[in-house]
């Protein structure tokens, strides 16, 4: 009897793994993702194994703390948690304008920002900079690529710019020019080297945050006014 009971629970556990596999393929990036991370892992996995590198695997995932100084790179954390915030809330929001007029100003300053700050996040976090730097490639020239960007960038959307409270935008690439300018000058103090070079990249991203906040959000609320309308 318990065999059969087992055999009875057999199309139930089917229609629940249907139903699971519906809900997994409904946002069409979300397997793709889930799986290119298992190949990575499970590659990560087999290296470490063939060349008795499982110390290295555990390096990728220790924690960056210190016991002795639990404060130390708490800032950097918010830095980064900052840096998150921006390029979240551009690619949310023309994720929900695309889907009304995808060629709107809005739209295309939100998809435009959220890659270029996503950029500058990556550089930031992976420290792409250095590592190309270290390659031969001059830190100004890299800079003078980003700067044209951004100033590319600015040229592009003024017009869009103008009808938002753009004062923290231009003020959060100011501080960053500033944070880029300290990082190429050999400071013999490192508490002003610190304030000048993450503090104020520190303060640009506070503003990045706030401004895209307050226009992903007036957007969001223009959208489901117009929505309603209808």
């Amino acid at each position: 009897m318990k065999h059969l009971h087992l055999f009875d629970q057999i199309p139930k556990l089917s229609n629940s793994l249907e139903l699971f596999k519906k809900h997994f393929f409904r946002v069409r990036f979300l397997a793709a993702f889930n799986i290119l991370t298992v190949l990575i892992l499970g590659w990560l996995s087999v290296y470490a194994k063939l060349n008795n590198q499982g110390d290295g695997v555990e390096r990728l995932f220790s924690d960056p703390f210190n016991f002795w100084f639990p404060y130390e790179g708490i800032l950097t954390g918010v830095s980064e948690i900052l840096w998150c915030a921006p390029v979240a809330l551009c690619a949310f929001t023309f994720g929900v304008l695309r889907h009304k007029n995808p060629r709107s100003r809005a739209a295309i300053f939100l998809f435009f920002s959220a890659l270029l700050l996503g950029v500058f996040f990556l550089d930031d976090r992976f420290r792409m900079t250095l590592i190309i730097s270290r390659l031969g490639i001059s830190k100004k020239l890299i800079y003078l690529c980003y700067g044209s960007a951004v100033f590319l960038y600015g040229v592009k959307f003024w017009r869009y710019m103008k009808t938002t409270p753009y004062l923290p935008l231009v003020a959060a690439f100011l501080l960053f020019a500033i944070s880029r300018f300290a990082d190429m000058l050999n400071l013999q103090s490192q508490g002003v080297h610190a304030m000048l070079e993450d503090g104020t990249k520190l303060l640009a991203l506070l503003n990045l945050a706030l401004y895209f906040w307050h226009v992903c959000h007036q957007e969001v609320w223009r959208h489901l006014q117009q929505s309603k309308d209808r």
